[in-house]
């Protein structure tokens, strides 16, 4: 249930930043809606499996280069940190078109589950509470 409800979100956010781009508050929230939701569900863990698994990859290369102290969880941590800048520097930019900031919602959530730390820590509480708040809103919305 939950990756139908992020799919409908995030096409809602893409329909919505095109349609109504005035509005910019409505795609954003649709689409932060949508990655929770989209965290959630069985689909972002096994998105989340394969990140993890490409950032032990990088993590290698770095500590084969580099000597060691790179871990898959730092990786994705730092990829979590560029998204949030990528959604907050698009917003700053021009807050009519939200584009980058959508798709940066489908990564960037999935990426903060497994970095662990503080960045993880808030999105799993943030992850939780929107993921049924989104699942409740959409099943309000269309019944079911």
């Amino acid at each position: 249930m939950y990756i139908i409800t992020a799919i409908g979100l995030f096409w809602a956010a893409w329909i919505t930043n095109k349609k109504w781009g005035k509005h910019w508050w409505l795609p954003l929230s649709l689409a932060a809606l949508g990655s929770l939701a989209q965290a959630a569900s069985a689909v972002g863990g096994w998105m989340g499996s394969m990140m993890m698994l490409l950032a032990s990859m990088v993590a290698g290369m770095l500590n084969s280069v580099f000597g060691g102290g790179v871990s898959a969880t730092m990786i994705l941590g730092v990829f979590a940190l560029i998204g949030t800048i990528v959604i907050v520097a698009d917003v700053m930019v021009d807050h009519t078109c939200n584009k980058y900031a959508i798709a940066s919602f489908v990564l960037t959530p999935v990426a903060a589950m497994y970095a662990g730390g503080i960045i993880g820590s808030l999105h799993a509480g943030l992850r939780d509470a929107g993921s049924g708040a989104a699942t409740g809103l959409v099943g309000a919305l269309i019944g079911g």
